[in-house]
């Protein structure tokens, strides 16, 4: 029998421990507690998780800083890392970001959010496209992205899904232009958690891409505020279009 996901929860409100332990132990995860970033590494030290769950405002050491004693794990040992974020702290859900979060909420969180958000990240396949809709474009991968860019320009999603998968069998592993382009197919087809992985895979794969950080802000405000004046970002020439 497959054991359950272990999940390491990082804060130090204790109340907020709490909540957060209940909340995943009721869903069959095996969970531990930390009340701060030293805490966290020393558990980890003797017992990685699947999973990390937090703070980023903490004493003795926050989680920006756990973060970044994180790199120094080898890419497959390292455990995944959902950050807790203070209400309208967007600058600091990017930087997690860039220093390999892989999701953020918002305090107050709620059950609800958490488990969702947690299942997304340990259940959900990769973010590439289904290979089913292959469609055979001349030229390399620049050409490919480029009649992707056209194709969500025009709304075109349907093509545009087909392009992806293309230039899913082309890129690089690393590409953060080819997952700030899924993120806006995500975002159109209303995946919005998908959307953010997306673009925060970008944004962690290189943090100078500035398209996917300012969908990224885009989508926060949407979600936060209800609305936004910045358009959708398609490329680093800010070529971009109006949900």
């Amino acid at each position: 029998m497959k054991r359950p996901a272990y999940i390491l929860v990082t804060d130090d409100e204790s109340s907020i421990r709490l909540m957060l332990r209940t909340a995943l132990e009721s869903d069959g995860y095996e969970v531990r507690e930390a009340g701060n970033g030293r805490e966290a590494l020393d558990s980890m030290s003797s017992n990685l998780p699947d999973l990390v769950v937090l703070d980023l405002n903490m004493p003795v050491l926050d989680g920006m800083a756990v973060l970044e004693q994180m790199k120094s794990l080898a890419a497959e040992h390292r455990p995944r890392v959902i950050i807790l974020t203070a209400y309208g702290s967007i600058s600091a859900a990017v930087k997690a970001t860039r220093l390999g979060a892989v999701d953020f909420l918002e305090k107050p969180i709620t059950p609800t959010d958490l488990r969702e958000a947690v299942r997304s990240v340990l259940d959900e396949p990769d973010l590439d496209i289904p290979g089913s809709m292959n469609v055979d474009i001349p030229g390399g991968y620049e050409q490919v992205l480029e009649q992707i860019r056209l194709a969500l320009h025009a709304a075109d999603f349907t093509q545009a899904e087909s392009l992806l998968e293309t230039a899913a069998q082309r890129r690089n592993q690393q590409a953060a232009e080819y997952f700030n382009l899924l993120g806006i197919l995500y975002e159109a087809q209303r995946k919005w958690r998908l959307a953010r992985k997306c673009y925060g895979r970008a944004i962690s794969t290189d943090g100078k891409y500035s398209p996917s950080q300012m969908n990224m802000r885009r989508l926060y405000e949407l979600h936060t505020y209800g609305k936004s004046s910045q358009p959708v970002i398609l490329d680093e020439l800010k070529q971009g279009v109006h949900p």
